[in-house]
């Protein structure tokens, strides 16, 4: 993968890692809200602020990055992303409304409506990364692609499945909760699973390079998701930091086995990647530009998680 891209890759995992918290979170206030709704909303109302953000950052970077695939991109899942927008908004208004309900079935409404919202645009903008990365529905020589094949797919149910379990158990983690501590751990396993058994099925390539040149970065996320997994079993106040790590590090080992290619390898980036005096300067503006936002973003959470909020301390 290009040096360019790896840097745009790394920010996706951070905003991924974002995204990822608010799903576990919205899964488990879904399957269990009366118990879990004031001490998750705690963490959730700075968190959506924080993961807009860098969403935007993204974006950016990405078309500075790749702009001559975004007409490729951009057509084929123009549709999907469109749909996901009109979530994004109803994510975003009915989150601000629950916020200032004084009643209590009013607030429930809403909080369930940011709920079903935020899963909604979870399996739809990971079944739109699923086909860009598989190629499965997507016929690049006349810019088409099969709406019904890129959601039923078995990679793509797989990878969903998959990725939920894996943001389920990382928010338990972060976010302390312990009661189901034996799930969330069996969640991870299995999340994993999920994943390698899709990648085999569906990007051979990419599992062969897992277990290739990408050998040692395997053995070592796979170690650090064991530390993760026992030390919130034992309510290790560090498993929480150790998961973000290890989310954003098993996100960029995707992209490491990935390589330079896109649509079950059928499209090379390093074709797309921004060239010349474009490329030094998405290289400095991305570089200024993400270290004030990480900067900013540091002490937001500093203040919002750290200092200020309460810790979650069940059973």
């Amino acid at each position: 993968m290009s040096f360019m891209f790896s840097i745009n890759y790394f920010i996706f995992s951070i905003f991924l890692t974002l995204f990822g918290l608010e799903v576990g979170i919205a899964v488990t206030m879904l399957l269990e809200y009366d118990r879990y709704k004031d001490k998750l909303k705690v963490f959730l109302m700075p968190l959506w602020e924080i993961t807009g953000t860098f969403a935007v950052f993204y974006l950016v970077n990405l078309e500075a990055t790749v702009p001559s695939l975004l007409l490729l991109l951009g057509t084929i899942y123009v549709i999907p992303l469109l749909v996901a927008a009109v979530f994004f908004i109803l994510r975003n208004a009915f989150l601000s409304y629950s916020e200032y309900m004084k009643n209590e079935n009013s607030e429930k409404l809403y909080l369930h409506i940011y709920i079903l919202s935020t899963v909604i645009i979870a399996f739809i903008a990971i079944s739109v990364l699923n086909s860009a990365i598989s190629g499965i529905s997507v016929n690049a020589s006349s810019y088409s692609i099969n709406l019904a094949k890129m959601f039923i797919n078995s990679f793509n149910i797989l990878m969903f499945i998959g990725i939920a379990l894996l943001a389920v158990f990382v928010a338990s983690v972060v976010f302390k909760v312990h009661e189901y501590r034996w799930f969330t751990g069996v969640a991870a396993i299995l999340g994993v699973v999920s994943i390698a058994i899709a990648m085999h099925a569906a990007l051979p390539y990419m599992f062969s390079n897992a277990f290739g040149f990408g050998l040692l970065y395997l053995i070592g996320i796979l170690i650090i998701l064991a530390a993760t997994i026992a030390l919130h079993y034992y309510k290790n106040k560090y498993a929480g930091y150790l998961a973000v790590i290890w989310f954003i590090l098993a996100i960029n080992f995707f992209g490491f086995i990935q390589g330079n290619y896109l649509l079950g390898g059928t499209a090379n980036l390093n074709n797309y990647i921004a060239t010349g005096s474009a490329a030094f300067y998405v290289n400095m503006v991305t570089l200024i530009g993400g270290t004030i936002l990480a900067v900013s973003l540091a002490f937001f959470i500093y203040i919002s998680y750290i200092k200020k909020a309460p810790a979650i301390t069940n059973g």
